[in-house]
């Protein structure tokens, strides 16, 4: 038997108005595109009119506003959710006020309904669901990281997007966790038992993943970049596993789909992305828990050899330094050339990378500022995760 928990409204400065509960708890959303409490960006444009290529960032933070963004906004009372805001960035755009608001538009936000399968309705647990990272190819489409909190599973997702030229899309979710089973199982998932994934990007034709190197839960403390089977990015599947209590059937995938490419040294491993690097090859963001590995506060590029496997990644010269506890630089996208990063407070970097020529050097600058464009910013704003896309 369902229960139904009325939150109670809580006031928040400059935020949108709470959401309705009637005699049965909330009362069920049914207009058109997306209700007009998850638009959290009134600094954006007022549609999305940007084309070319551009770089899409996930806003990790959660859509109700009732509960300071620490769940998902409901839309009935049937376990269904608005999640996460999907954002275009155009860094080259000239805006004629100066600013930065011509450069930035929602995309839409996450539509988490029965296509997740009924169980997930039933169990509540798309009220915390979130993406955390995003990778884009013009064949394979849009994919995400996932991680479902009260199940404690993280997976990969497929997203559909209906109309890249809206700002209201219904954003399409399948979620593929990642196979459970016992550490050294042949049959478990390279990705499951990792404590906090992190990085998702396609170089060429393939996708990979990254984790953080984050000692506690006495497994391995090392980082490492995940290969994903080429063949689930062609053709994903779900199975329902025999030992699922649930026996869920829109829930795992039906085989392991990580493997281990390479790791990083202990207690290092990707801070928040990787991107395609000039000679094609991969570019990951670093980020140590021991100074004594890479120093406090800093988040450093480093190279990961991808002709062979087990080949350890070697540093790349760019980094950013005098990071702030919780400002990562959780996304990096390479737009028209240029290879951009992007904080978990919406600060843009440019990194400036030597010349291939080696006539200069490397160069790390602020390039944006786009915090102060969304609704109550320090509340409501966490980035995560970014990717290169192109809009005709």
């Amino acid at each position: 038997m369902k229960v139904i928990i009325k939150i109670a409204c809580v006031v928040i400065s400059t935020l949108p108005a709470c959401v309705g509960y009637g005699p049965q708890g909330v009362d069920p959303f049914e207009g058109e595109g997306l209700p007009e409490a998850v638009s959290l960006c009134d600094g954006c444009l007022a549609q999305q009119e940007l084309r070319g290529e551009l770089m899409l960032f996930v806003n990790t933070k959660l859509t109700g506003v009732d509960a300071n963004f620490t769940s998902n906004y409901p839309l009935d009372n049937e376990g269904r959710y608005v999640g996460n805001a999907l954002y275009l960035y155009d860094p080259t755009r000239v805006c004629d006020d100066g600013g930065s608001g011509c450069r930035l538009a929602r995309l839409g936000n996450l539509w988490l309904d029965e296509r997740m399968g009924p169980l997930s309705l039933d169990d509540q647990s798309l009220q915390r669901f979130s993406v955390r990272d995003l990778a884009w190819h013009e064949a394979r489409g849009l994919w995400g990281l996932s991680y479902d909190p009260l199940n404690d599973e993280w997976g990969l997702t497929v997203l559909g997007v209906p109309d890249w030229t809206r700002n209201d899309n219904r954003i399409g979710v399948d979620r593929y966790a990642f196979r459970y089973g016992q550490v050294e199982a042949d049959d478990t998932d390279a990705c499951y038992w990792r404590q906090s994934l992190t990085g998702l990007g396609f170089v060429g034709d393939e996708l990979w993943a990254g984790s953080a190197g984050k000692p506690g839960n006495g497994l391995d403390a090392r980082g490492a970049v995940f290969r994903i089977g080429p063949g689930f990015v062609q053709a994903p599947e779900h199975c329902v596993l025999p030992s699922d209590v649930t026996q869920d059937p829109s829930y795992y995938a039906c085989t392991p789909i990580c493997s281990v490419w390479t790791t990083f040294d202990e207690k290092a491993g990707v801070a928040g992305d990787m991107a395609e690097g000039r000679d094609g090859g991969m570019l990951a963001l670093v980020r140590a828990e021991d100074d004594a590995v890479l120093p406090t506060g800093q988040n450093a590029l480093f190279e990961v050899p991808l002709d062979a496997a087990a080949q350890a990644p070697v540093p790349y010269g760019p980094h950013i330094d005098d990071i702030a506890a919780g400002l990562d630089v959780e996304g990096l996208a390479r737009i028209k050339g240029v290879l951009y990063g992007i904080n978990t407070a919406g600060t843009v970097f440019r990194i400036d990378e030597q010349p291939v020529d080696m006539a200069g050097d490397w160069k790390v600058s602020v390039h944006d500022v786009l915090g102060p464009l969304f609704t109550a910013s320090q509340a409501s704003v966490r980035i995560r995760g970014a990717t290169r896309v192109v809009i005709e």
